[in-house]
């Protein structure tokens, strides 16, 4: 873990470092402080997902006004490929100086590791409970590489995690174990680290356990180990496919839930029935994500809640929350929708599978504007691989839309329906979606029939929330 940690510290030094003097912001120092919450029962092998949950980054730079601070962390977001990696798998607090870093949520602990650049230009020094080390920055960025650099640490965290899973649990199997050693590669673009220009973020990873020891089946059983206790193996599987000893975990997309209901009061009285419930949802188990999405116009409701898989979603279904929600007088007509996530086509088109990161007021932007959701829901009529097969070439040009933040890709295999999810940065957008030749290849298709088409307008205050995504992005869409 504290591998982990110190390479998204000192890729945040490095970046900082390389960008300052090109948008001449004077740079006397700069140090970070990264903190990640995790379950660590998950670790002994209880059934509990020990994935980070949640991380603390804190960047202390001297002297530097908040406007320049503000575009150091924008430089920090799109050309750290630590961040950009990360973020994909859980929410990224970032606070800058006099800022307060946030706290863990009950219950869960708080590994912690501090960087600050040497006195040598691209060098870093790292404090992890007590212990020190070097790191260098990379050519990109303008730094040496002689010692490990931070995708260096963040490999041989999650090969060392495997080892010592694999370790543990063979004294726990009684499977005699002599001996493992792991290499682990990963794909990037690196062009994305010199100028933010393409996202650096990690799309692969592969990792080699060789155990010697073990039979055949013995071995199954700890790389079974290692994927579901090791917290780095199961935090990075939320952002990148890997293959583990030539078998792909492809990366969890999650499972979406649709809740669409009508309500028989004014529209405000609604909200400030609802609005209450907000932090109820956001503590609900397995949930990553909530958007809450109105229709005033026709007095109609719709939560779009991604979930870990289909056991939180059942887990859901069956709580005093959601009988609260089905229970209550003024609403109606409700309708269960649940979709399996096509994760590739969403990666495409920028869909977010985490909870939102959340970046503090040094970014500049304390009331970032809200996008408006669109939703398409239709019926196919040709077998779901065709289908796929069909749809998928689509979704570069999706992610081309002028003014798309980001799009899901939901489908119903049961029922061969498909869910899409779209938001844009404003009305006029999404309207000239709507009269676009991409539209109507899609609407006017031969086997998709039953369209539903409709716009919400996001509730932004409870949205937030419940983590998700619906804030405008720089850079999405052209």
């Amino acid at each position: 873990m504290d591998a982990l940690l110190a390479a998204l510290g000192t890729c945040a030094v490095f970046v900082v470092e390389a960008t300052a003097p090109t948008l001449d912001i004077p740079l006397q120092d700069v140090s970070t402080l990264v903190q990640a919450d995790f379950d660590p029962r998950g670790i002994k092998g209880e059934a509990v997902d020990p994935h980070i949950q949640a991380l603390r980054l804190h960047l202390a730079l001297p002297d530097v006004a908040a406007q320049g601070a503000a575009k150091l962390v924008e430089n920090l977001q799109t050309r750290c490929p630590i961040y950009t990696t990360l973020a994909l798998a859980a929410p990224i607090e970032i606070s800058v100086n006099d800022e307060a870093m946030g706290t863990a949520a009950e219950g869960l602990s708080t590994a912690e590791v501090s960087s600050r650049l040497s006195n040598q230009p691209g060098r870093a020094l790292v404090t992890a409970r007590g212990n020190h080390f070097v790191v260098d920055s990379i050519p990109p960025l303008g730094g040496p590489n002689e010692e490990r650099n931070p995708m260096d640490l963040l490999l041989g965290a999650l090969g060392t995690c495997g080892a010592f899973v694999y370790e543990k649990a063979a004294q726990e199997m009684g499977i005699a174990l002599h001996s493992v050693s792991s290499t682990v590669e990963a794909d990037f673009d690196p062009r994305g680290i010199k100028d933010g220009s393409i996202s650096p973020q990690i799309q692969a990873l592969r990792i080699q356990v060789a155990a010697d020891g073990p039979s055949a089946e013995e071995t199954a059983q700890l790389a079974q180990a290692f994927q579901q206790r090791c917290p780095i193996y199961t935090t990075l599987s939320l952002a990148a496919p890997i293959t583990l000893n030539g078998v792909t975990t492809a990366q969890k997309s999650g499972t979406v839930l649709e809740i669409d209901f009508s309500y028989n009061v004014p529209t405000k009285d609604f909200v400030a029935a609802v609005s209450p419930l907000a932090p109820s949802f956001a503590a609900a188990p397995g949930l990553r994500w909530k958007i809450w999405a109105l229709d005033a116009e026709h007095s109609k409701f719709s939560g779009i809640l991604l979930f870990d898989d289909d056991a939180a979603v059942q887990t859901f279904l069956g709580s005093d929350l959601a009988a609260t929600v089905t229970g209550h007088p003024a609403l109606s007509d409700f309708q269960f929708t649940q979709y399996e996530v096509m994760g590739a086509e969403t990666k495409v088109t920028r869909g977010p599978l985490t909870a939102v990161p959340t970046i503090g007021a040094a970014t500049g932007d304390e009331s970032s504007k809200t996008g408006v959701l669109l939703r398409i829901n239709f019926h196919y009529n040709v077998p779901v691989e065709q289908f796929v097969a069909a749809v998928s070439p689509l979704a570069q040009q999706f992610a081309d839309v002028d003014g798309l933040q980001w799009k899901i890709w939901g489908l119903d295999e049961k029922e061969s329906n498909f869910s899409g999810l779209l938001l844009f940065k404003d009305a006029d957008a999404l309207h000239a979606f709507l009269e676009s030749d991409l539209a109507h290849v899609v609407t006017t298709h031969p086997a998709l029939s039953d369209f539903e088409i409709t716009p919400f307008e996001v509730m932004a205050k409870e949205t937030m929330i419940t983590h998700g995504s619906v804030s405008i992005t720089a850079g999405a869409g052209k």
